[in-house]
């Protein structure tokens, strides 16, 4: 496996879960109540939207955490470049992932029982309750993963490597609605 292949797919896949996530909850939270009028007038459009971007940030997430060796994920691009790291650079780099990882296996149990192998026996709720996580600490490990994602490729700065900065994509997408009111 090279290197450059898989950090390039999870930049891809940082981008996908941030992005995703950032406009499903600027549709589901931070546009309500101001424009519960413009998404009710077009429901159809919201309710598929709001399920795509759902979907889509715990596919991406998940996408990054892979224990597959055929993946592009973190776990092997550590891999792969643990034999080119300077040792003590590496053992950092290595437990901040092992800290991400752990804060993240939650939302990997909800990507297999609500997203990609629908629970037959539980309802989201359901799947939801015992794991006592918080929709603001779901934030907080996707933008964390995103923000390790740069840190790996080198980016100087937030958003440097087409990652959306915090924020942008919320603003964004509460601009289009007020726009449609």
């Amino acid at each position: 496996m090279k290197s450059a292949k898989i950090l390039s797919d999870l930049i891809s896949s940082a981008t996908g879960a941030k992005a995703h996530y950032d406009i499903w909850w600027a549709q589901v939270s931070d546009a309500k109540p101001q424009l519960a009028g413009v998404m009710s007038k077009h429901s159809d459009f919201f309710r598929a939207s709001q399920d795509a971007h759902y979907t889509a940030c715990f596919i991406y997430l998940a996408h990054l955490f892979d224990k597959r060796s055929d993946s592009s994920s973190l776990p092997n691009y550590l891999a792969v470049v643990r034999s080119i790291a300077e040792p003590t650079k590496f053992q950092d780099i290595e437990a901040r992932f092992s800290s991400l990882a752990s804060r993240a296996t939650p939302l990997i149990t909800v990507r297999h029982k609500t997203v990609a192998h629908i629970d037959a026996a539980l309802s989201e709720k359901d799947v939801f309750g015992p794991l006592n996580i918080t929709w603001k600490e779901v934030r907080s490990i996707i933008h964390d993963a995103a923000a390790f994602v740069e840190q790996l490729a080198g980016a100087p700065h937030q958003g440097a490597t087409g990652i959306p900065r915090d924020g942008r994509l919320g603003e964004a997408t509460l601009s289009l609605l007020r726009a449609l009111k």
